[in-house]
């Protein structure tokens, strides 16, 4: 449904590279999310997804379909859920335990999530297959990052995860309760 809903609006994307042509080819992935934003309460939900992914020749459409649709939920989970905070004196970790770290569940995953495969042989490989795992993770987290910053105006948050009170803070004009990231330099 995103992707037919964009159809006419511009969404044109064109690349082309002159990098060399050995080794190995990287799996690449593109994400196309659909949210709805209360700008109140901060929440958002995910009404719709559809992960593409160029990865090689599909040996096993089932295990292709499920590694995209987790990955996705995964990146869902970097980009709205996950903090992880580290103590600035010694650099151990603050985020200990699930109740401050979320991790995404099946509640908040789109029930409509849709998968498509470029399904063009790796020539660098034997079987023509590539590793998809990782792209899709990252192209889902960016997805949401875009719809949220989107739904807000163009609005663009400097860390991730971006939390309900991150929205609720833009929406209503006030500060953040954040800033930038600092490095630790001692």
């Amino acid at each position: 449904r995103s992707v037919q809903a964009l159809a006419g609006t511009g969404l044109i994307g064109v690349a082309k590279d002159n990098l060399e042509k050995e080794g190995t080819v990287p799996a690449l992935a593109a994400g196309f999310i659909q949210i709805e934003l209360d700008l109140e309460t901060g929440k958002y939900e995910i009404l719709d997804y559809l992960g593409v992914a160029d990865c090689g020749t599909v040996i096993h459409p089932r295990g292709l379909e499920i590694q995209v649709k987790s990955a996705a939920v995964m990146g869902f989970g970097m980009a709205g859920y996950e903090r992880h905070a580290y103590d600035p004196q010694n650099g151990l970790p603050a985020s200990v335990g699930f109740h401050n770290s979320k991790l995404p569940t099946y509640l908040d995953s789109p029930t409509p999530m849709d998968w498509a495969a470029m399904d063009i042989p790796d020539p660098q490989n034997p079987v023509g297959a590539k590793g998809i795992g990782e792209p899709i993770q990252g192209c889902a987290a960016a997805a949401l990052l875009c719809a949220i910053s989107d739904a807000l105006g163009g609005h663009l948050f400097n860390r991730v995860p971006v939390t309900a009170d991150m929205i609720v803070n833009f929406a209503s004009s006030r500060t953040q309760s954040h800033g930038r990231v600092q490095t630790n330099t001692t």
